[in-house]
């Protein structure tokens, strides 16, 4: 399957289903697809060139000065029941603050 950027899809498309349509982090077809929400607790914002997403603890921050090599695919939807529309695929992801990293679409200006 192409993905497109800007269009919405539900993890249905993908072959998710039952109890795994509570994770975020999901390896459809040896790739890793995260799925984020705007309505919840986590600070998530949508930067031009890139989403900074907050992490579930310590464990999941990039350390400072670390430029990683995830490629992860972004889907966000506004509220639970809804599709996700697809931000695109990550360059890399590097720390962004305290409590945040960012997913890199582009590379930094």
């Amino acid at each position: 399957m192409t993905l497109t950027i800007g269009n919405k899809y539900k993890k249905a498309d993908f072959g998710i289903g039952g109890i795994v349509r509570q994770w975020s982090e999901i390896t459809v077809g040896g790739k890793l697809f995260t799925f984020f929400s705007k309505d919840s607790k986590y600070k998530n914002i949508i930067e031009e060139d890139g989403f900074v997403y907050e992490g579930r603890g310590d464990y999941a921050l990039i350390p400072y000065g670390v430029k990683s090599d995830l490629h992860r695919h972004v889907f966000i939807h506004d509220t639970t029941n809804e599709p996700y529309k697809y931000l695109g695929k990550g360059l890399y992801e590097k720390r962004y603050d305290d409590k945040r990293n960012k997913i890199f679409f582009q590379e930094e200006k």
